[in-house]
């Protein structure tokens, strides 16, 4: 539906019962399409909405991808096709991974398997190469970009680190809306029925709680993520603190759990503190290495915590 005047929001379904949200501005002198969804979602639901709104492929101007990971680029081959006048592009940071599936099952999906013993073993692997078609970019961003879309309206690029290192919002200082992405990712990231999917993978904790800090200060009416629904008005600030104040939860909890224990891997304390701060599925709770890694990554440079190797050479924590 169109959620601010030119800005329309599109739903992707990918998985059992997942869906990613990809947001497709319109101008009168350029386009610009947030993100692609997954390899069949182009065909499935963003060319077939453009159709119904009258509007043509041949019209888009930019392809914005607001940040490595498989539901928000692997269309990026389809859309290419279907637009190749479009210019793709993503931030400097998340480049290697968003030109490269093969990059990006290495650098970010397989990231835990040499010092944590986590992964999503090869069949998980083959669904990554299935669902995510990569592109050669066409341009690359730092954020701070404006993007004219007719005489009157121009957007801008912010980076809002946290999620990954690249990540991009995009703002329109006409409505204040803000196309968050994974920006902030309050308490969990929702299935198409709003019910808890998976732990928030937030990753890098510090540019993250930064980038909570930087969203609260802007002026914003209308926040558009990618996994939940439009926040408006007062839910803004709820979302955003939500946001941060359950990263710090993660945080309190993992430095209970390490004087509690003495000792532990990334693998038991996300068996152990998994189940006590979510509602998703059981299978999900593998996907807390992301957030909780950010966290012990965070309190070990902060001096909190050492590391070190067991008999098994993963890494273990402690308390100093």
């Amino acid at each position: 539906m169109e959620i601010a005047p030119g800005i329309h929001r599109i739903k992707c379904k990918f998985g059992a019962n997942r869906m990613v949200y990809v947001h497709l501005l319109i101008g009168e002198h350029a386009a610009m399409l947030v993100d692609t969804g997954c390899a069949h979602n182009p065909e499935q639901e963003i060319l077939p909405y453009m159709r119904s709104i009258g509007f043509d492929p041949a019209q888009l101007t930019y392809i914005v991808i607001s940040h490595s990971d498989i539901d928000h680029q692997g269309g990026n081959a389809p859309m290419k096709a279907a637009a190749p006048q479009a210019l793709l592009v993503c931030h400097n940071l998340d480049r290697p991974w968003v030109e490269d599936t093969e990059a990006l099952i290495e650098g970010r999906y397989s990231q835990f398997e040499r010092d944590h013993g986590i992964g999503y073993g090869e069949e998980g692997k083959a669904g990554i190469r299935a669902g995510c078609l990569s592109h050669p970019l066409d341009l690359t961003l730092v954020g701070g970009e404006h993007f004219r879309l007719s005489r009157d309206w121009v957007v801008e690029v912010v980076h809002t680190p946290g999620h990954t290192w690249g990540h991009l919002t995009i703002l329109d200082p006409r409505s204040r809306t803000l196309i968050s992405g994974e920006a902030a990712m309050w308490n969990a990231i929702l299935d198409d029925d709003w019910a808890p999917a998976m732990p928030p993978t937030y990753c890098y904790v510090d540019v993250y709680l930064a980038t909570q800090d930087r969203l609260m200060a802007m002026h914003i009416d209308q926040l558009a993520p990618a996994h939940w629904p439009l926040q408006q008005g007062a839910a803004v600030a709820e979302f955003l603190n939500e946001s941060r104040n359950y990263c710090l939860l993660v945080e309190r909890k993992l430095m209970e759990f390490a004087h509690n224990t003495g000792g532990f891997t990334l693998r038991e304390a996300i068996d152990q503190l998994g189940p006590t701060l979510g509602r998703w599925p059981t299978a999900a709770n593998q996907d807390f290495s992301y957030g909780m890694a950010g966290n012990l990554e965070s309190l070990t440079k902060r001096g909190r915590l050492r590391t070190e190797r067991n008999a098994a050479d993963l890494i273990t924590w402690r308390p100093v």
